[in-house]
């Protein structure tokens, strides 16, 4: 959809043959200029995130301005409108996180304990994460010290007896950290033939799963070396 965007926006030039490669960490334009020959133009991709609203309000952009309901100047006002958008509250996202997880509780089986024990440490861990969000730490450390906190949340709630089932509350609570959005765009991408894309963001899921099952193990650790 990236590039089918950008592809859009830049015939509205004329005739000028636009081409446009959407990689996980970068941007590649290329247009065709009678005076100049062929233009090309790379853009880093600085962070990353997924916001699925606003991919759909610049699509939707394109679409209009391409139709010529406004010009450059209106178009590129209303990009730095949706640009500065705020994305999800802080209250929201943290909520998110305990409901996914209480939820993902009943689908493996759980008690109602061990639901509302999973929401807790979803809430914990989501205010853990967005701490960790706010200090700007490395997406895959974000995963590993994500994996150690929701398991050390999960056991101590399991010591103290609020939980019956300690091993369905961590794999409960660390589903919302999994890479769910990436792996499936991963295997679009490789269906698609862009295996290049789709290969990195294979590479990218495994790493994050590797690191998040990595802090669950070190929490597992840490519990066995003190119990």
């Amino acid at each position: 959809r990236v590039e089918d965007t950008m592809e859009r926006i830049l015939s509205r030039g004329g005739n000028n043959m636009p081409e446009a490669v959407a990689l996980s960490t970068m941007l590649i334009v290329s247009i065709h200029s009678p005076l100049s020959g062929s233009l090309t133009m790379t853009r880093k991709v600085p962070q990353k995130n997924t916001h699925f609203a606003k991919i759909c309000r610049v699509n939707e952009l394109s679409r209009r301005f391409v139709a010529g309901q406004f010009g450059i100047e209106e178009a590129y006002r209303q990009l730095g409108e949706i640009y500065n958008e705020p994305s999800y509250s802080s209250l929201l996202t943290i909520f998110s996180y305990g409901i996914a997880s209480a939820a993902f509780t009943v689908l493996f089986w759980g008690g109602m304990v061990d639901g509302m024990v999973a929401f807790c440490t979803g809430i914990l861990l989501g205010i853990f994460m967005r701490v960790l969000s706010s200090i700007k730490t490395p997406y895959f450390l974000n995963s590993l010290i994500g994996g150690i906190f929701a398991g050390i949340s999960a056991l101590f709630f399991y010591h103290i007896g609020w939980s019956g089932d300690y091993k369905i509350v961590i794999v409960s609570s660390i589903m919302p950290l999994l890479p769910g959005v990436t792996i499936t765009n991963a295997i679009r991408d490789i269906l698609e033939g862009n295996f290049l894309s789709g290969t990195s963001k294979v590479m990218e899921a495994a790493l994050i799963g590797m690191a998040v099952a990595g802090g669950v193990g070190v929490s597992l650790s840490i519990f066995a070396a003190f119990a």
